[in-house]
């Protein structure tokens, strides 16, 4: 064989291997939106949380909402991330969850990237709802070094 030949078939053997590995897919590599344990929701609204991820405010076929936290990338050591969501009922404020609420999947610590908080129900039209979520140093918990909110909305 010349060695023209040798690097052809050599070339078609390596495009051979190429298309033969699986393709990783946009679904598997990008992270869920509004996600709650192993499903998901629609999202209603969503802010950024100092360009450390963003926050939003999601809602089920049943007209339940929730707050799903989602960093870029895990909180340093010594910082934590938080979601909360707030219900208004007729324009004023009424109560609140965060991601350590029961129901909830706790506060995103190192190593993680994501949480959520309980449900609310929002059957009723005088609810509205609005999601934060923010970055903290554990040593200045009441102090974030990011946050961001989405409009206050149904």
């Amino acid at each position: 064989m010349t060695m023209k030949r040798i690097l052809s078939a050599a070339g078609c053997a390596i495009a051979a291997m190429v298309s033969l590995a699986p393709a990783a897919t946009a679904q598997v590599e990008a992270a869920p939106n509004c996600q709650y344990g192993d499903t998901y929701g629609t999202r209603v609204d969503s802010a950024q949380v100092g360009g450390m991820g963003a926050i939003q405010l999601c809602r089920d076929s049943s007209y339940r909402y929730w707050a799903f936290l989602l960093l870029n990338r895990s909180p340093s050591s010594g910082q934590h991330g938080q979601g909360y969501l707030e219900r208004y009922r007729d324009g004023k404020w009424e109560s609140y969850v965060t991601c350590d609420s029961s129901g909830g999947n706790g506060k995103v610590l190192p190593g993680q990237t994501r949480c959520w908080t309980p449900k609310f129900t929002g059957l009723s039209g005088h609810y509205t709802f609005r999601a934060w979520g923010a970055v903290f140093d554990n040593p200045r918990p009441h102090d974030p070094v990011a946050s961001g909110y989405t409009s206050l909305t149904r």
